[in-house]
């Protein structure tokens, strides 16, 4: 009996040990909580924490889903669509088309919610969209770095694109110049980083009310569903400077998507068009000018049940292209 709880007690000593020992080496995966560190960060892109977090090691996975994976991606015209496929390499020649078996939903959101309903699903959204989500989803790292601000500004992480004005000069009055001059200000930036998209502060200057002595007209912007978030929050600041002396808006938006924003400014449908990705040299022939006025980050997203937590960018090329059909296919 005596040897018995000799035993007993070494065996426990031991294992107290390896405990100990243990929950030291666990530090070098950190569960990472990329939306509550991109929040904290917007203001302190040199946070000693986020910094920290993001040079570790990305989360060990989770016993993943083996189910064939439900792939989704956005309609023809999008600009979230257009840039991930140009920065992954999607549909950008005959060699490289996506998969037949894609699933299109229209608007970041859609995508979002569909991805928080079905634990097979890959798809991406806007970085703003991943924020508001990101109880629902998992943000994956990419080749080992995390979706957040700090990385985006770096060029560690690499999915990122410009959100931009597009105008034709002619068809810009003073209505325009004040709110493009708005967003670049300080006071705009400042409504721009709450969002959590990345912007450059290096030009900025404080926006004086008293040099725009604005009419009480009617202008009508449009464009990206990505940018709506933004181009809202800054329309809604704006017209709080400015107030109508007739009770009226003064800038309406509609969400009708990038090809459109452009294609609208190009036609003088929008005075001011939104677009969430690169303009195209055929584009800029028609003679429209590009503002770009902050970046955003597209996050690769699974549902939480999925125990996916970063791929490469050549999986998800794979995946895209249909060469990955199915979760246990992913190492």
């Amino acid at each position: 009996m005596k040897k018995f709880k000799l035993l007993s007690l070494l065996i426990l000593t031991i294992a107290a040990f390896l405990v100990a020992w243990g929950g030291d080496s666990d530090k070098a995966i950190v569960p990472y909580d990329v939306a509550a560190c991109s929040k904290t960060n917007a203001n302190k892109l040199a946070s000693l924490e986020c910094h920290s977090l993001q040079k570790s090691v990305a989360p060990a996975s989770a016993p993943q889903v083996r189910k064939p994976v439900a792939l989704v991606s956005r309609e023809e015209g999008s600009g979230a669509r257009g840039a991930f496929e140009e920065l992954v390499g999607v549909n950008t020649d005959e060699d490289n088309i996506m998969s037949e078996d894609a699933i299109i939903q229209n608007g970041n959101g859609i995508v979002a919610t569909f991805i928080a309903s079905n634990n097979a699903a890959i798809g991406y959204v806007s970085f703003s969209t991943f924020l508001e989500r990101s109880n629902a989803l998992v943000g994956l790292y990419i080749d080992g770095a995390a979706p957040i601000i700090e990385n985006m500004i770096s060029g560690e992480y690499k999915l990122i694109r410009p959100f931009n004005f597009v105008y034709m000069p002619e068809d810009i009055g003073i209505i325009e110049e004040a709110f493009i001059t708005f967003a670049g200000s300080s006071q705009g930036l400042d409504i721009l980083e709450e969002f959590g998209v990345v912007v450059d502060r290096r030009n900025a200057v404080d926006f004086h009310i008293e040099v725009w002595n604005l009419p009480d007209e009617t202008v009508a912007f449009g464009g990206s569903t990505s940018t709506e978030a933004t181009a809202m929050a800054l329309i809604t600041e704006f017209e709080t400077l400015f107030p109508s002396a007739y009770g009226m808006s003064r800038i309406t938006y509609e969400s009708v998507g990038s090809r459109a924003g452009i294609t609208g400014a190009q036609e003088g449908t929008f005075s001011l068009g939104f677009a969430s990705r690169e303009i195209h040299d055929t584009e800029l022939e028609t003679g429209l000018n590009v503002v770009q006025y902050c970046l955003d980050g597209i996050v690769i997203v699974v549902n939480p049940a999925n125990g996916i937590t970063g791929l490469t960018t050549q999986q998800i090329r794979e995946i895209y292209l249909g060469e990955i059909t199915d979760w246990s296919e992913v190492q």
